[in-house]
């Protein structure tokens, strides 16, 4: 009697299941929250270059008046003593002032408290030659594409040259290399694999969605078109980068090498003065590069891996 109450209850046993652990909650409120600092980001830098722009417009109507019939001309000259006297001070102060913000918000968001970073824990062979071959593969990448747009949206990409002509980042040697090659790297950096990217994380979604809403809200803090689409990709680049690593200085040092690279290796190259099929044939190559990367840093001990 005993030996077949024994037999009744083996089946049911091996039947059992153990319960699936819960998968964690989204918590949508960090989503929204995620999103703020690139607004605080997009104001800092309104509200420090705005009176700059003020001056501008003072001097510029003072030297050939305001009518409506020389509104053009009017913009032209603010943009030029803007770039010509102001744009430095303007990108200065905003450069600044955001990372004083970023900083102190960072700190306390998700630094305080803990471990201390290791400079080992994060660079390494693989990691640091994965983050070079990023670089690489994107700035050819980048070029052959334009190359592609110049075929078949020539006017889009002239709005886009005038675009960064007017910025004063282009004709500006120290704005260059000190905004745009240094400080606007960290703070960007900062804002978006800092903090963005921490509250994309404390919200529960998958890292493939972290990648991307982090990489969308970096192209769209550059506002227009072109810029945004390729920052875009960068920023699912060092996103991976930042998931991968769980820290922003190898994502810091991967976009101070794209900015500078993107400077000043672009135009080292232009003077080879390369075809277009040639160019193309590059960004090709240059696909391959990034492939290999990806598997440097799959392949890294540094690196997280969630299994």
């Amino acid at each position: 009697m005993a030996e077949n109450n024994v037999n009744q209850v083996q089946p049911a046993a091996a039947n059992a299941q153990v319960p699936a652990e819960n998968p964690k909650k989204v918590r949508v409120g960090f989503i929204f929250l995620s999103i703020v600092p690139v607004v605080v980001l997009i104001a800092i830098q309104s509200i420090a270059q705005t009176p700059f722009f003020v001056l501008a417009s003072t001097e510029a109507v003072q030297e050939i008046g305001a009518t409506p019939d020389n509104f053009l001309d009017l913009m032209a000259k603010m943009t030029e003593i803007f770039n010509a006297k102001y744009a430095i001070w303007a990108y200065l102060i905003y450069a600044v002032i955001a990372l004083i913000v970023f900083g102190i918000w960072f700190n306390k968001g998700f630094v305080k408290g803990k471990p201390r970073f290791k400079f080992s824990k994060v660079f390494g062979f693989k990691s640091i030659l994965a983050s070079v071959g990023i670089v690489i593969g994107l700035v050819f990448t980048i070029d052959a594409a334009f190359t592609l747009a110049n075929w078949f949206f020539p006017s889009i990409m002239e709005s886009y040259r005038q675009l960064m002509e007017a910025s004063g980042l282009v004709d500006n040697i120290l704005i260059t290399v000190v905004y745009g090659i240094i400080l606007g790297p960290i703070l960007e950096e900062l804002a978006l694999r800092g903090l963005t990217f921490g509250y994309l994380e404390k919200s529960n979604i998958k890292p493939f969605l972290m990648i991307l809403i982090s990489g969308i809200l970096f192209g769209a803090m550059h506002l227009n078109l072109v810029q945004g689409i390729y920052a875009s990709f960068l920023g699912f680049f060092l996103g991976y980068l930042r998931y991968k690593y769980r820290s922003i200085a190898i994502t810091i040092f991967a976009h101070i090498m794209f900015n500078l690279m993107g400077t000043y290796g672009s135009e080292a190259i232009s003077l080879l003065n390369l075809s277009e099929g040639a160019v193309l044939i590059l960004g090709g190559i240059a696909l391959f590069i990034l492939a290999f990367a990806i598997m440097l840093i799959n392949g890294d001990s540094k690196a997280y891996s969630a299994e």
